[in-house]
Order: C-alpha cells, then sequence, then structure tokens
C-alpha cells in the first residue's frame, strides 16, 4: 500500500503516525551509534597527536643517545669581532682537545699579469692567426684559444672570458683616460697558491705581448709583479708557520680545518680551542626538554576529568583511563625520574631539571647552595663533568637509550600507538556496518507498521460502512 493511501478510508493521519513509530525506533539507535562513531573519531585524532608528540623526541634523543656525537669536539675562536672574523674553525669528532694561539700572516692569492700599453682595445694584435695558451706552473690546469688573424685587443678578451675550457682566468681591459690614455689587459687567475702561477705562452711571435713566456727574441709583454703572483696563505700557529695553496688549511691541527679571512694585526694571535662541543649537547637537552613537554601535555589534555556539563556532555579527554596511554606515561616517566650512569652525574635533578605538578621538566629556579640554579647546574656539569653527563645520556643503559626504544616501540610506524589506532578504525567500520544493519531493519518495521495500520485502517472503514447502514435503516424506520 502506498504511503499517501494509508488512512484514506478511516479519515484518520496513520501514516503521520507510522513516521512517529519509525522515528521513536529510530533516535535513540541512532544517537547511540553517533556517540560511538563521535567517540572513535577523537580517539584516532587523539592517538595521532600522541604519536606525533613522541616521536618528536627522535631527533633530540638521536643525539644524546650516541656515544660518538656525545664525544664530538667543537672548535671555539675567540674572534673580536664576531661578525667579521680573521679565521675560523671546525673540528672532527676525533680531534684532541686543546688549545692554540693563531696569526693569518698571509692569505692565499691567485696570479696577475699585465700586458704593455695599446692605443685602444680595438687595436690589431696580431696580422696572422696563433693560439694563446694559459696553464698553472703545476701543470694541472689548463686551455686555449684560437686567435684570429686581425683580432683586436678587445676580440682576445672576449675570447678568454667565453672559453669553455678556461680554468678561471678573467681577461679584463683597463682604460687609463688622462692626458697620456693607455689601454691595457689585465690576465687575473683564481687558482691560488705558490704552485699555480699562470703562464701565457703562444705559437706566433706577434702574440708575445700578451704572453708571459716569449716565442721571439723580444721580451714578453705580460708582466706579473711580485705582488701579483700567486703565493700560498700562512699561518702561525703558537709559533709554527703552517702554508695551504687555498685559504683552508685541512689538518695542520690534526682532524680540523681553519678557513682564514683576513690578516690578523701584528703580534696579535687569536685564541682558538678545542673541547667537547657543550654548546651542541645542551641544544640537544633543552629541545629533549621541550619536546618531552609536548608529550607530556598531549597525554595529560587526552586523559583529564571534567565533569559532564548541564548538557549532559562528556568534557573528558578521549583517552582518559586508557591502559596504553597510563603506560606510556609511566614508563617515560620511570626513566625520567630516575638515575644511569656511574659518575658523579647520574640524574636530571643534577643537571638542574625538576617536574612540575602536572609532570612536565622545568629548570629549577631555585639555587641549591653552592650548586646554583637549575641552568648554572647544566653548565657546571658540562663543562666538569661532561664524561658522566654524556654516559648518563648515551651510556649502554643510559636515559636517551632507553627513551628511544620507547619512542621506537611505540612511534614507529607499525607501532603500539598505530596499532591501537588500526583497533579504533575497525571499531569504526563495524560502527558503520552496524548503521547500514538497522536501516535495513527500520525499512522492514516501516513496511510491517504499515501493514498493521491498513488492516486497521480497513476494520475502520467496514465498521464504518455498517454504522452507516444501520443509522440508514434507524431512519427509514422513524419515517414509516
Amino acid at each position: 500500500m502506498g504511503i499517501s493511501s494509508l488512512g484514506i478510508g478511516s479519515g484518520l493521519d496513520l501514516d503521520s503516525l507510522v513516521r512517529q513509530l519509525v522515528q521513536a525506533e529510530r533516535a535513540p539507535r541512532m544517537a547511540a551509534l553517533e556517540k560511538r562513531e563521535s567517540e572513535t573519531k577523537v580517539q584516532i585524532s587523539a592517538l595521532g597527536s600522541l604519536r606525533s608528540a613522541i616521536n618528536e623526541l627522535k631527533e633530540p634523543l638521536s643525539t644524546l643517545a650516541n656515544p660518538e656525537r656525545m664525544q664530538a669536539r667543537a672548535a671555539t675562536v675567540n674572534n673580536p669581532e664576531g661578525e667579521n672574523p680573521y679565521f675560523t674553525m671546525e673540528s672532527s669528532r676525533s680531534a684532541a682537545r686543546g688549545n692554540y694561539m693563531i696569526e693569518v700572516l698571509e692569505l692565499a692569492r691567485g696570479s696577475r699579469a699585465q700586458s704593455g700599453s695599446f692605443t685602444n682595445a680595438q687595436e690589431v694584435v696580431s696580422s696572422t692567426a696563433g693560439n694563446l695558451n694559459f696553464a698553472t706552473a703545476d701543470g694541472e690546469n689548463n686551455f686555449a684559444i684560437e686567435v684570429a688573424a686581425g683580432a683586436t685587443l678587445e676580440d682576445i678578451a672576449r675570447q678568454v672570458n667565453n672559453s669553455n675550457d678556461n680554468f678561471g682566468v678573467t681577461a679584463s681591459i683597463i682604460n687609463t683616460g688622462g692626458s697620456s690614455p693607455e689601454t691595457r689587459l689585465v690576465f687575473t687567475s683564481n687558482k691560488t697558491g705558490a704552485a699555480r702561477e699562470m703562464s701565457i705562452t703562444n705559437d706566433n711571435a706577434e702574440l708575445d705581448k700578451l704572453s708571459t713566456v716569449a716565442t721571439g727574441a723580444a721580451p714578453a709583454g705580460m708582466t706579473i709583479s711580485a705582488a701579483d703572483s700567486a703565493a700560498d696563505a700562512r699561518i702561525n700557529i703558537d709559533g709554527i708557520e703552517a702554508y695551504s695553496s687555498t685559504n683552508t688549511f685541512e689538518n695542520v691541527i690534526q682532524n680540523s680545518t681553519i678557513t682564514v679571512e683576513r690578516l690578523t694585526e701584528t703580534n696579535s694571535p687569536i685564541r682558538a680551542s678545542v673541547d667537547y662541543d657543550t654548546k651542541g649537547v645542551e641544544k640537544a637537552i633543552e629541545d629533549f626538554v621541550k619536546a618531552y613537554n609536548g608529550m607530556v601535555d598531549k597525554i595529560n589534555s587526552s586523559t583529564k576529568y571534567s565533569p559532564a556539563g548541564e548538557d549532559g556532555k562528556n568534557n573528558s579527554g578521549p583517552l582518559i583511563g586508557d591502559g596504553m596511554v597510563r603506560s606510556i606515561q609511566g614508563s617515560f616517566s620511570s626513566i625520567v625520574s630516575g638515575r644511569s650512569g656511574s659518575g658523579d652525574v647520574n640524574n636530571l635533578f643534577q643537571l638542574g631539571l625538576t617536574f612540575d605538578k602536572s609532570g612536565k621538566l622545568e629548570w629549577d629556579k631555585k639555587s641549591i647552595g653552592d650548586l646554583g640554579t637549575g641552568k648554572e647546574r647544566l653548565a657546571d656539569a658540562l663543562e666538569n663533568n661532561f664524561s658522566s653527563v654524556s654516559e648518563m645520556f648515551a651510556g649502554e643503559s643510559g636515559i636517551a637509550s632507553r627513551l628511544s626504544t620507547l619512542v621506537e616501540q611505540y612511534g614507529q610506524s607499525g607501532g603500539l600507538l598505530q596499532s591501537r589506532s588500526s583497533a579504533v578504525e575497525q571499531q569504526q567500520k563495524m560502527i558503520k556496518e552496524e548503521r547500514a544493519s538497522f536501516e535495513k531493519y527500520l525499512k522492514s518495521y516501516e513496511e510491517t507498521q504499515r501493514m498493521r495500520f491498513a488492516g486497521l485502517d480497513k476494520t475502520i472503514t467496514n465498521l464504518q460502512s455498517g454504522a452507516n447502514i444501520l443509522f440508514a435503516q434507524l431512519n427509514t424506520g422513524n419515517q414509516q
């Protein structure tokens, strides 16, 4: 029976009554399903946020749990002008600890050759073709250009600068101007070091005027003054002079690199030192504290208890009472608050860290006797007990080593938190299937109600018809 036909015979609004019955059947069950589905969505989001917060610990722990990184060396240069250093210095992990006094006596430079005077840049250099060859004295670098007959000074300069084989020679034309103007060609090589003096040769005597080595009887026209000759960089380290063909000195101090920038003042050496990378470790500790507190915030917000509001809505965290989250909180807290190592510094309190009421780490603002405040205790431990700090974090059972295992266990792809999220996602799927099954049930329920009310409608209609016949007969008898 169609929806529109229900109740036509009886005149009753049976169609509306069926709809109300179906809605009464639907509402509580759908509300329960929607609530469960909403809870799973919030749980999945909370588990994902917690996993991300745990994985934020990876980077600082990768430093603190690595014995080699914790024993790394860092070079410090006491440049009086930080923005304009005389030299910089870097050291590898295997560099020996030490202090040095360093002077920069000379910077490395390349060659600069200057020609004699020409009338102008368009002056023809050679009436016949030839080759101009450029090389360094050590034979490591060379290239050549083919000079055409009738080539001008400007043509040759352009050829040099545009050569694909050019190893670093720049050609410049200088016009002096004044009452007796002159034009000169300058070749500058960027290959530094005394062994890389630039040499320019030719196979055509007309090109001698642009060469440092002549082919003909006349002297070569390009000259390199003493001040323009290629030279090594030169430094003095604690009274010992060292040389480099570039401005970088590799392993002059073993396992260290010094890069010179400018000359130091006369007899004014700069102090440089190689020591444990305390700044790098300090940053890793501070980054760890920040990441750990971020994880604690996520745990606290997702497990907090808040009584229901006037609307009856649950305001507690989506993971309240979750056994896995409690396990995470307990496991991390136990390691962070415990002792590790056999050195004088074996717990985070000795580094100046304490716990606040919410379980987060904070630097102690109180001064403990001669030990000072939290940050002062950290600086003292890194300065005077670095090996103990290293063992505490990176030892076989060190704090960072054990925490890294927990991070891997809970935060990795396929780890416990992702597995927990997958289980909740499976619940979501089951809720959707349950919803689809209930929708089918509602259709059947509605059809059943319509059949029942269709029968009721027919019965009422028949009763009304019988009553109408009876009333008609009674009216006829009265009229007789």
